[in-house]
């Protein structure tokens, strides 16, 4: 019995130890298994999210392909300036930029969508200084800018890549019907005026626009500085020798910047028109009723 004991051990050994070896493999083929499944799970996602709608930041290249423009083209297309008229150009009068700009930094195609063919040139400079541009929208490496040309409203897609983006904190409300200019910064207010606005004939024109630029106009005195805006009359093609541009700017009496007394400008007292002297271009300004 002793010799059976003996023989009986060595076999439950060797089983126990054959036993082993499988379940090392089997364990083995399993920690194998899990590394690859995780290291194709991590990777897999890391690659589709390089690939996913968030590659839409104007940081990424464009999902959207970007059309090759002919220099020939280019040169018969309207400039968006606040001279010029942008015919095709989609409106949009209600979207807030919520104070995001972007500098086109070189003359640049703008189009009606991504991608579809060419409507304007937006140069780099407006008034001689660098032009920025509201942010309305963004898509797949593209955004919608507001244009400073006519029709009121007036925007184009443009690709963002290489070009700079900003965000101001400050914002303008123009109300009309409560006669008043209010400047905030950060959602906070740095001082409201009464205003003089357009007549009944030349009323001042609503909707979301912008600071394009400013300018000095040595052949007038009612204004130190005049500060364009991205709208224009909807009355008048042309007043004081211009293209009709809506503009910020002072006047030299009380009784002639309150009330409806302009043609179609906004006219404001010698503190609002400090304050504007701070204000970037581009940074946004809702006219309402």
């Amino acid at each position: 019995m002793t010799q059976q004991g003996k023989h009986g051990s060595g076999d439950n050994g060797a089983a126990r130890r054959l036993m082993t070896s499988v379940l090392g493999v089997v364990v083995g083929f399993l920690v194998v298994a899990l590394l690859v499944f995780a290291g194709v799970k991590i990777f897999g996602d890391r690659g589709t999210t390089a690939a996913s709608p968030a590659s839409g930041s104007p940081s990424a290249a464009p999902a959207i392909p970007v059309p090759k423009v002919p220099a020939d083209v280019l040169a018969k297309l309207p400039r968006a300036t606040t001279e010029g008229k942008v015919a095709n150009a989609p409106i949009d009068l209600r979207t807030a930029s919520e104070g995001r700009t972007i500098n086109i930094a070189r003359d640049l195609p703008g189009f009606a969508k991504p991608g579809a063919d060419p409507i304007t040139v937006i140069p780099k400079s407006q008034f001689g200084s660098a032009t920025w541009l509201p942010v309305i929208n963004q898509r797949s490496g593209w955004v919608q800018v507001r244009l400073p040309a006519r029709p009121n409203g007036a925007t184009a897609w443009v690709p963002a890549a290489g070009l700079g983006m900003a965000q101001t904190s400050w914002s303008v409300k123009v109300a009309l019907g409560a006669g008043t200019i209010t400047v905030s910064k950060d959602g906070t207010e740095q001082g409201s005026w009464p205003i003089g606005q357009g007549m009944a004939a030349t009323p001042t024109p609503v909707g979301q626009t912008f600071l394009l630029g400013s300018f000095v106009d040595p052949k007038q005195t009612f204004s130190p500085v005049i500060y364009a805006l991205g709208t224009h009359s909807d009355t008048l093609d042309t007043y004081g020798g211009g293209p009709g541009t809506v503009a910020v700017h002072g006047w030299p009496t009380q009784e002639g910047r309150i009330g409806k007394v302009s043609h179609g400008c906004v006219r404001v007292p010698p503190a609002g028109l400090a304050i504007f002297a701070k204000l970037p271009t581009g940074t946004p300004i809702d006219i309402t009723a």
